[in-house]
């Protein structure tokens, strides 16, 4: 690994060189050219090593580069008779070399390579996701169908996967496999493709929800254990039936919610039809009780409507209670003994009243004797 490494140096060795170089400025080309003739091998060597950044191990660059100048027998730099102010690009790139040559670099350089693996599953799926979104308008995630079923989607996507990871796994253990400028203009691509995908995905239309809104119906008038009220039959409070009486409610509005069916069908689950009869002349529907006529079968199962009686229920109406008479005054007079002789009542004798005179008996007169 140390021989490719010597042949490219890498970011952080380039970086650290370019500052040296840029400290010993003022020393003649030939001079120069002598002096860091090795630079860049023993950069490698000690970045080779591992551990700490260049900069921490030996040393800030103009450090490095003064001792190399010491070291070489070298005067230290004059001020500059003509100062030359830097141009944009080499303030650019003293900014990088800043920056490759900071530990925080190093620490995110060697945490790349841990995301290789996500990179490989990423790079095989995200194109198929953006030529889905792109060609075939396809808002299936994560699985893209590129306008075929998702279950070949699936295949296709599977298959990616693996060649892509099998193929990262074979560079790894021998990086001579890999073209270096065909792997960056790939992975480029790769990139582009992915972010393409990212912003597809972010497009996608949020999935229409049908909402229904309906206002709630009339309900049927009923009792608490849920049986239907078919028809009202008023009543007065002495127990006399009552006809023609108009129903309503706290507000003033028509009671005419009568239920439609009975609980007494044929089977346990129906019940019967109940329809109001026309009346002549027309009644209000909220006026008690109604005339109904209810639909039943005969023995073939035909419908038949049949009229019930005119008979009024009989109501459970409670009696009025009466009025408790005033207690009788005590009696004076003593009771009779059982088996004692009842004598008279003492008091004034009553006379007969007076009757009227007989007529004499018609007949002839009786002369008297001389």
């Amino acid at each position: 690994m140390t021989a490719p490494q010597q042949a490219e140096p890498d970011v952080e060795v380039r970086a650290y060189a370019r500052q040296v170089r840029a400290a010993l400025a003022d020393v003649p080309a030939e001079r120069l050219t002598e002096l860091l003739d090795d630079l860049e091998e023993h950069l490698v060597e000690v970045a080779a090593e591992g551990g700490e950044p260049l900069a921490v191990r030996l040393g800030p660059p103009a450090e490095y580069a003064a001792e190399l100048r010491h070291a070489a027998g070298l005067a230290e730099p004059q001020g500059q008779a003509s100062p030359v102010e830097p141009s944009w690009r080499t303030d650019l790139s003293s900014r990088l070399d800043a920056v490759y040559a900071s530990p925080q670099y190093a620490a995110v350089r060697d945490f790349l390579p841990e995301l290789r693996p996500a990179w490989w599953v990423l790079r095989a799926w995200a194109p198929l996701v953006a030529v889905d979104a792109v060609l075939f308008g396809g808002t299936s995630f994560p699985v893209p169908s590129l306008g075929l079923s998702p279950l070949v989607g699936l295949v296709l996507t599977g298959a990616a996967i693996t060649w892509s990871v099998r193929r990262g796994l074979r560079v790894r253990r021998d990086p001579a496999l890999a073209d270096p400028r065909l792997s960056v203009a790939v992975n480029g691509a790769l990139a582009v493709l992915a972010l393409v995908a990212l912003v597809a995905i972010g497009n996608q239309p949020d999935p229409a929800i049908a909402y229904s809104y309906s206002e709630p119906g009339p309900t049927s008038l009923a009792h608490d254990d849920g049986a239907p009220i078919t028809n009202i039959h008023p009543y007065s409070s002495a127990g006399e039936p009552l006809e023609g009486v108009l129903l309503y409610d706290q507000d003033g509005r028509p009671i005419d919610n009568l239920a439609t069916y009975t609980t007494d069908g044929p089977y346990p689950s129906e019940g019967r039809e109940v329809q109001r009869l026309d009346t002549d002349p027309p009644a209000p529907a909220n006026a008690f009780p109604q005339e109904q006529r209810v639909l039943t079968y005969d023995d073939s199962g035909n419908p038949v409507w049949t009229t019930p009686g005119t008979e009024t229920p009989t109501p459970d109406i409670p009696s009025t209670p009466a009025e408790p008479s005033a207690p009788a005054a005590p009696s004076t007079s003593p009771s009779p003994v059982p088996g004692a002789p009842v004598e008279p009542f003492p008091g004034p004798s009553v006379p007969p009243l007076p009757g009227p005179a007989p007529e004499p008996f018609p007949g002839p007169a009786v002369e008297p004797a001389p």
